[in-house]
C-alpha cells in the first residue's frame, strides 16, 4: 500500500525511530478494521451518539 495516510513524515515526527514504519501502519490498519467491525455491529442512527459510543468503546474508563 503506497498511499497509506500514515506517511513516513508523520511517523518520523511521532516515533523518533522507536517503531518500524510498516509496523505502525499495520497497527493503524488493524485499529481501523476493529472500528469498522464495531460500527457494523452497532445499531445507532444518531451520528453524535454513535461517535460518543465509539469513543467510549475505544477508550474505556476504569471506575476507581
Amino acid at each position: 500500500m503506497t498511499k497509506h495516510p500514515l506517511t513516513d513524515q508523520i511517523i518520523e515526527k511521532i516515533a523518533e525511530g522507536v517503531f518500524y514504519k510498516c509496523d505502525m501502519r499495520v497497527a493503524a490498519d488493524w485499529q481501523l478494521e476493529q472500528c469498522i467491525a464495531w460500527l457494523n455491529d452497532t445499531d445507532c442512527d444518531d451520528p453524535q451518539e454513535t461517535a460518543q459510543r465509539l469513543r467510549e468503546a475505544m477508550r474505556p474508563q476504569e471506575n476507581n
